[in-house]
């Protein structure tokens, strides 16, 4: 049972993980904004996992030379049962960059 747990545990953070960057790509394009990137995020964690891993996502952006750097973080419990966010904290961040 420990194994299937922590393989669990993995499975939560990967998928989070790969929302938050895909939620950033997205953000980053030319045409969207940082309610786009959080709503993406939002429904990719959703649709993958359960709403209520995706309670507490947040967007900033910050200026690099003539770019900026997109980045959504995920602030969640990774689930010490099942699927439920009941176990400890956990924080992941995706990031991408947007031109011009």
């Amino acid at each position: 049972m420990t194994l299937v747990q922590l393989a669990l545990v993995l499975h939560v953070r990967n998928t989070l993980i790969d929302a938050a960057s895909n939620g950033a790509h997205y953000g980053a394009l030319a045409n969207r904004s940082a309610a786009d990137a959080q709503s993406r995020t939002r429904t990719l964690i959703t649709e993958s996992l359960h709403g209520g891993f995706a309670r507490d996502i947040a967007v900033s952006t910050t200026p690099v030379g003539d770019s900026q750097l997109v980045t959504v973080s995920v602030s969640t419990r990774v689930p010490l049962i099942g699927l439920l966010p009941n176990g400890w904290d956990l924080h992941v961040e995706g990031e991408a960059v947007r031109y011009g």
